[in-house]
């Protein structure tokens, strides 16, 4: 039986971005796993090519009802100032009712990625942030899952067992992109990630079968 895994974003870096779709990836190394990479629309502005990075906004909008849906939820955006952004706390509160009405995300796994660093959104904080993910997983009633420790996180300065959390400063690869320019350790981390949420869903949605 097939178990469906979202991946949802909040960015206006193309690089982000790629850190979603690195764990994506992951999530597609587990039999079973059907996953689709969503982003969070920005709820004041809404979208303003102008705002953001080529193809960051070429996802679909993640919305309540991907959330109910799905089996696994794999969400992410950058900090600020050692807190989860504004635009995916809205979300959030979005979701409130299925709280209050039974309790509905309750035994869906949750799992959270981040990026900290970069002009005005402050430095260090990473895993409060990704702490603050988990709380609102666990106030839902679903199981959290980080990134299963090795020894990748030895030469990984923002490694963290929450989730994986790339440096908020933009590298420039080879080829001049943005959007590819991830280290070593952070796609490694960013992979066992998507991989090892996809795990634990698939053990549960088949003990549950």
């Amino acid at each position: 039986m097939g178990f469906k895994v979202a991946v949802i974003y909040f960015s206006r870096r193309g690089r982000l971005v790629t850190l979603a779709n690195v764990i994506a990836e992951g999530v597609r190394q587990v039999e079973g796993a059907e996953v689709t990479v969503y982003r969070i629309k920005d709820p004041v502005s809404g979208d303003i090519p102008e705002q953001y990075d080529e193809g960051v906004l070429d996802a679909p909008v993640a919305t309540p009802e991907v959330i109910l849906q799905s089996d696994c939820v794999i969400i992410g955006a950058p900090g600020r100032q050692s807190r989860m952004c504004a635009e995916v706390s809205y979300f959030f509160d979005s979701l409130t009712e299925f709280q209050t009405d039974g309790c509905l995300l309750k035994g869906k796994v949750g799992s959270a990625f981040t990026s900290v660093g970069g002009v005005g959104r402050g430095y260090g904080g990473h895993e409060a942030i990704l702490q603050s993910f988990h709380g609102f997983f666990l106030q839902h009633g679903m199981i959290p899952v980080g990134v299963p420790p090795s020894p990748v996180m030895e030469d990984a300065p923002l490694a963290s067992p929450y989730g994986t959390c790339m440096a908020g400063k933009a590298r420039v690869d080879k080829s001049g992109s943005r959007l590819r320019s991830l280290s070593e350790s952070e796609v490694k981390l960013a992979y066992s990630q998507g991989e090892w949420a996809a795990i634990i869903t698939k053990q549960l949605h088949d003990d549950g079968d």
